[in-house]
């Protein structure tokens, strides 16, 4: 039954309403003959032809009968006939380079060229989300860090991660990054391959030459953008291993001067027939390299087949129309000032239920922007039972329904009444619950109430029976309560569920390095609370007859063994160094 109607309840419901349609337009007939003949004499009525005009037709009933049938078919939302539906999802090759060499910690932009290229790198990735992406660092060599993927989140994730000096070699050479973009993409392919390189211009390797040529023989586009100020040098700082600043370089005892060069970056968009931007403090967006990306030639990218039932509510709903502008305009158009005032009411709400879930659907409250901290695992208080007998007919179905329900709780929500809210949805969960709908909006007005126990179990219910956005929201909200719960490690596989379901949401790539970090953060001060307060004291017998060691002299060994470790690190650090290459490294 499930697989011809997708709402079999309104069957029954529907058999029950023809009933009451029929048997109170007979009563209603009946007793207005019965008023009749009271007024009336039988023999002068039949003369003037009353009764023949006032009974109630087979043919009325017929239609009325019909119109409360074709109104339930149409709820029940009947559907036959398979089909085949085939997605093709269209896009683009996109390779974004992203220079990462020492010059890119220059300040002549505020705050530096690299978190300006970034910046606008994160935001280029936020308007192609139908592209294949991936990302390349380059310095002195390339390195792929994320090779040709539909998953825009990663790509977002890997950027937001990245600073400059993390490559091997040191240096710059624009002619590796293009490179290695180039053997990214998909061999056989002459249509909307794209690279995205950002960065300041100053090449100290060479070989972009053939880097052009190359890239021009593969059909491959390039818009170059240029970060930094033109014909203005500026001094390159200085970084440790932990990243933290300590100087600035020199050579022969001078500063470094680092100097862009948007000639050459010009160049490479003017020979590849891409796009030339410069991004400067305050706009970093590169609408005009999406744009041209966009109007470039497009490919299939990924398909998918999948079979599907046709819904077929329109012809019971049109049948139930039919009928009813019969008896309202039709023939029988004097039938509808006579028609018994129970049934027409009836039919009046019939259509109306029929037309409101069948041509529209209430949304979902969204994601909340901040999840609240975890409460006690009390089970919603049930909404009080009305005390009359009409207000407890009238809370029932068919006259509330978790449409309505719905409707009443997002606006409930809207205007802060969050206890209401949560009344409305739990309605609408107990009404529908085989609907992951009702349990997200329960949960998400559980969250705003600071209920994070019960939040969380409604949105993991919601999140197990959904798919695409609402099992994206359930899982960002979920990640909200966990986020103010301080549960960094729950977070942020919240958050990480929430990107598989919805990949590129902003918020959700945000909120999921934020838990990272915390997370990372809160690590490290336990490790330092432990180097710092040490191993629990031994007894000082322990000492005597073990170690036969004061506890004076073990701390003495331990800061020892600290100081000997500390000499490795620096060494370590000593020998990398100098397996660098010397001359210009930045």
């Amino acid at each position: 039954m499930k697989d011809l109607f997708l709402t079999p309840f309104w069957l029954g419901a529907t058999l029950a309403a023809a009933l009451l349609t029929g048997a109170a337009g007979w009563l209603s007939a009946r007793r207005n003959r019965g008023r009749r003949e009271g007024l009336v004499s039988p023999a002068l009525a039949e003369k003037a032809g009353l009764l023949s005009r006032d009974r109630w037709t087979p043919l009325a009933a017929a239609l009325a009968v019909l119109v409360v049938l074709g109104t339930g078919l149409a709820l029940a939302r009947p559907r036959w006939g398979l089909i085949t539906e085939t997605v093709e999802r269209r896009g683009a090759d996109v390779a974004i380079v992203l220079d990462t060499s020492a010059s890119m910690r220059a300040t002549d932009v505020t705050p530096s060229r690299f978190v300006l290229a970034r910046q606008a790198a994160l935001s280029l990735v936020e308007k192609l989300p139908g592209d294949r992406l991936a990302l390349v660092g380059c310095e002195g060599e390339a390195q792929v860090l994320v090779p040709l993927t539909l998953d825009s989140a990663a790509v977002a994730l890997f950027l937001e991660a990245l600073e400059p000096g993390i490559g091997t070699l040191p240096g710059t050479s624009l002619a590796a990054g293009l490179s290695a973009a180039a053997e990214l993409m998909p061999p056989g392919t002459s249509a909307g391959r794209q690279v995205v390189v950002l960065s300041d211009g100053e090449d100290l390797e060479g070989g972009v030459d053939e880097a052009i040529a190359k890239a021009k023989s593969e059909g491959i586009v390039v818009h170059a953008v240029f970060v930094g100020t033109e014909g203005r040098g500026a001094p390159v700082p200085e970084v440790d291993v932990t990243g933290r600043p300590m100087g600035f370089k020199t050579a022969d005892g001078a500063p470094v001067l680092s100097r862009p060069d948007p000639g050459l970056m010009r160049r490479l968009a003017a020979e590849t027939g891409g796009s030339f931007s410069i991004v400067h403090t305050g706009r970093t967006d590169l609408d005009g390299v999406a744009r041209e990306i966009d109007k470039a030639a497009r490919r299939p990218l990924s398909e998918s087949v999948g079979t599907n039932r046709h819904e077929r509510f329109q012809i019971p709903l049109g049948i139930a129309v039919a009928a009813l502008a019969l008896i309202l305009v039709g023939p029988l158009g004097s039938f509808s000032r006579r028609v018994p005032g129970a049934a027409a009411g009836f039919l009046a709400l019939a259509l109306a239920l029929a037309c409101g879930p069948l041509l529209g659907q209430a949304t979902p409250a969204g994601p909340v922007a901040q999840g609240p901290a975890a409460a006690s695992a009390t089970p919603p208080p049930a909404p009080p039972a009305p005390a009359s007998l009409k207000e407890r007919i009238l809370s029932h179905p068919p006259f509330i329904t978790a449409r309505g329900e719905a409707i009443a709780g997002k606006k409930a929500l809207e205007e802060k009444r969050v206890e209401e809210a949560i009344d409305h949805f739990t309605r609408q969960a107990a009404l529908a619950p085989k609907d992951p709908e009702g349990a997200y909006n329960l949960g998400t007005a559980l969250a705003l109430a600071g209920r994070g126990e019960e939040a969380l179990a409604a949105l993991k219910k919601a999140k197990g029976a959904s798919r695409g956005d609402l099992a994206a929201d359930a899982s960002f909200n979920s990640g909200n309560v966990f986020l103010s719960g301080q549960q960094w490690e729950a977070a942020a596989a919240a958050y990480r569920d929430a990107l598989r379901a919805r990949p590129g949401e902003a918020d959700a790539a945000w909120n999921y390095e934020l838990a990272l970090r915390r997370l990372e953060h809160q690590k490290q001060q336990q490790q330092q609370k432990q180097q710092k307060d040490g191993p629990p004291p031994p007894k000082k017998d322990d000492f005597e007859k073990k170690a036969k060691m004061s506890r004076d002299k073990a701390e003495q060994l331990l800061q020892a063994i600290a100081r000997n470790d500390l000499e490795e690190q620096r060494k370590k650090v000593a020998e990398q160094k100098k397996q660098r290459r010397s001359g210009r490294d930045w």
